[in-house]
């Protein structure tokens, strides 16, 4: 419902309805105290930094939307959560299951078990690099 004739509007944005409480502003502050929170290298799961900030961990997707420099510092945190399971995966820090399960369900990342002509070629070759790798560890085990 308008105001009264006369009467300033309700909210200061003028659009009416409920005052805006994520305003850019917020927003912007929030990007980049995620930033510093990244920085800080104990960091796994951004969703903890969400809940930390009294914050429902969906309203980041929404945020990413609105600001783009939100946009940015929400997919560094999603690139650095990726690369910490992939790592964390191969140097056996987490169990493989784990990151196999998080990668596939988070980020669409599996396993796969057929493949077209050109992954064959790519897994041939990744093979053959594997193998060389191997042979080199154990002869420098030998040494």
């Amino acid at each position: 419902m308008p105001a009264p004739k006369g009467h300033p509007p309700y909210n200061t944005n003028g659009e009416g309805g409920k005052p805006k409480i994520h305003t850019k502003e917020f927003i912007e502050k929030l990007a980049d105290d995620l930033e510093k929170w990244i920085k800080n290298g104990k960091f796994l799961w951004f969703e903890r930094f969400a809940i930390q900030n009294d914050l429902n961990p969906d309203l980041m997707k929404e945020f990413a939307k609105k600001n783009e420099r939100f946009n940015g510092v929400y997919e560094q945190a999603k690139a650095y959560q990726r690369v910490i399971l992939y790592e964390g995966g191969l140097l056996k820090k987490f169990q493989y299951n784990m990151c196999q399960l998080i990668l596939g369900n988070s980020y669409g990342i599996f396993d796969k078990k057929e493949s077209d002509d050109e992954d064959k070629k790519f897994d041939e070759m990744a093979g053959k690099f594997f193998d060389l790798l191997k042979e080199t560890r154990e002869k420098d085990d030998k040494e």
